[in-house]
């Protein structure tokens, strides 16, 4: 047993590595569970922008506004359609390092963007309620 200056603490230098190794372990399980669950919604997620695209794309044409709106509109749907394959294209851990890099490079437009995102957020929770 380990001696401190408050008298015997009752557990040994041992034991209390030992602890944290198996917590350690432990982390990096459930961490991988939770990269695994990610990834695999990354995938579901570049599916659905796609689908969402060709929607776009197929109905470009028929919206009201002319051949402006159409135009608009597939420029967007290309737009959706290049997220869904950057999606499949990185890594979560990829996608995270060039968020990263992007909030070091440009912190105002980074605290715009997670104020923008905060205030639709907080009016979505609203609105639902």
């Amino acid at each position: 047993m380990a001696n401190n200056e408050f008298g015997s603490s009752g557990f040994s230098s041992d034991t209390v590595a030992d602890a944290a190794g198996r917590a350690q372990e432990q982390a990096k399980r459930y961490g991988q569970r939770a990269m695994d669950a990610v990834e695999s919604g990354r995938q579901t997620a570049a599916s659905t922008l796609d689908s969402a695209a060709s929607g776009i794309r197929s109905k470009a044409d028929a919206l009201p506004g002319g051949e402006d709106v159409g135009r608009f509109a597939r420029r967007a749907a290309d737009k959706i359609g290049g997220a869904a394959q950057y999606l499949r294209d990185h890594e979560v851990k990829d996608m995270m390092s060039e968020v990263q890099s992007f909030i070091k490079d440009h912190p105002a437009q980074a605290l715009l963007g997670a104020a923008v995102v905060g205030f639709l957020a907080g009016r979505s929770m609203r609105s639902g309620s």
